[in-house]
């Protein structure tokens, strides 16, 4: 399925927006993340499906991107390009250039070049807020992957 919502292209995930952030971490480090948000109503089971295929893991485990097969560029144009392969299929999302998008790359280098794609279900808002409430110590279900730069 392709759909574009805003100006980001979404091919092959489920009904999702793309919420580009940083994570705080114990050592005071912060982490590049992109939370999927999932849309309200999108059956649990495309979800699930989602997340197996392309080998995410459930909040509690490590996420590794030399495990994976996700990866992101930042293209020339300044667009974001993060694709999930898999063998039977494939998804990606591209982000268009922005100010805010190419400081969120730079963050993502300066730690190492991963960044850590979440899917979240069941939130109601995509704001940082709820965002953090969720993703904190004592928030609700999520699954995530590392996806690792591939310079140009």
């Amino acid at each position: 399925m392709t759909r574009k919502l805003g100006d980001t292209l979404y091919e092959g995930t489920p009904p999702v927006v793309a919420v580009p952030t940083g994570l705080p971490l114990t050592d005071g480090s912060v982490l590049a993340a992109l939370v999927l948000v999932v849309e309200p109503g999108v059956e649990e089971a495309e979800v699930k499906d989602f997340v197996t295929r392309y080998r995410m893991v459930p909040r509690g485990e490590v996420a590794r991107a030399a495990d994976s097969q996700a990866r992101w560029t930042l293209e020339d144009d300044g667009r974001v390009m993060i694709q999930l392969l898999c063998e039977e299929s494939a998804a990606r999302i591209v982000i268009p250039a922005d100010p805010r998008i190419q400081q969120w790359t730079a963050l993502a280098r300066h730690g190492g070049g991963s960044i850590s794609l979440i899917v979240s279900p069941g939130l109601p808002d995509t704001d940082l807020m709820t965002l953090g409430r969720h993703l904190g110590p004592y928030g609700g279900p999520y699954w995530h992957i590392s996806v690792g730069c591939i310079p140009l």
